[in-house]
């Protein structure tokens, strides 16, 4: 069961990071500058808590989650997934590097992000019974913190 997990995790990693290395959100820059690889690790979380909102209603519909947990875990869904599409929207709206105001917008914008993921997880997914539909969902969570991992310096710098 662990090296299921462990393979799991895993494969969920290379997977979301091979898929930013395929394509680039907003003006279809083809280079590796830290704006573009920003672009396409956003783009990857978008598609990741995509992969979370098909994952947790298959757990519902299974009997793998209750009525409470379902429901809170798609409010949490729905404000992550907002949050991420308002970041996604500016950082995609770029032309060029952002000058330091268009950064600390991108960063406030970025936090809302993380507070959202930081909570989904939190009150959300480690508060699920069954440890199996557990499992699965952290799974998700840590590929999401690995594309968060490619932004955060990006921001900071």
């Amino acid at each position: 069961m662990r090296n299921r997990r462990i393979t799991a995790v895993g494969l969920v990693l290379v997977l979301s990071l091979a898929s930013m290395s395929f394509k680039c959100g907003g003006g279809g820059c083809a280079d590796n500058s830290p704006l573009c690889t920003s672009a396409r690790a956003a783009d990857t979380i978008a598609k990741s808590i995509s992969e979370m909102i098909t994952v947790k209603r298959e757990l519902a519909k299974q009997g793998k989650l209750t009525r409470d947990e379902d429901l809170k875990l798609t409010q949490m869904l729905l404000r992550l997934n907002t949050a991420d599409k308002v970041f996604v929207k500016r950082l995609d709206s770029l032309n060029a590097a952002p000058d330091a105001p268009t950064k600390q917008q991108l960063l406030s914008l970025f936090n809302n992000v993380t507070a959202a993921l930081d909570d989904l997880n939190t009150n959300g997914v480690l508060g699920v019974q069954d440890a199996d539909a557990r499992n699965r969902l952290a799974t998700i969570i840590t590929a999401i913190r690995a594309s968060v991992d490619i932004i955060l310096p990006f921001l900071k710098s």
